[in-house]
């Protein structure tokens, strides 16, 4: 008996290790993905940007896809604002929104 729980100890410590390092490593890998997607949109602020306008694009075209609501207010007037916003994004970037 003595000599399987001496046996069975420096296998649980290995066990531990194995599952802290199973752990720690998926961890560390996404911090360092957070890490440099945000070093890229810090130093390139054109393409947060960018994201923002498309953004705002879709949620017009969503808005007036959407039957109205009373409670809901309509921050787009017509499909006349979704297609400035799309021209001016054009116009801006060079590239469609979509």
């Amino acid at each position: 008996m003595t000599e399987s729980s001496a046996d069975s100890a420096p296998e649980q410590k290995k066990n531990q290790k194995i599952v802290r390092w199973l752990i720690i490593l998926p961890v560390a890998f996404f911090g360092v993905l957070m890490l440099g997607s945000q070093l890229l949109y810090t130093l390139s602020p054109e393409k947060e940007t960018q994201w923002v306008e498309r953004e705002t694009i879709r949620q017009c075209w969503k808005e007036l896809e959407r039957a109205p609501d009373s409670d809901k207010p309509r921050h787009f007037q017509g499909k006349q604002d979704c297609e400035r916003l799309e021209f001016d994004f054009k116009t801006r970037w060079g590239v469609n929104p979509s």
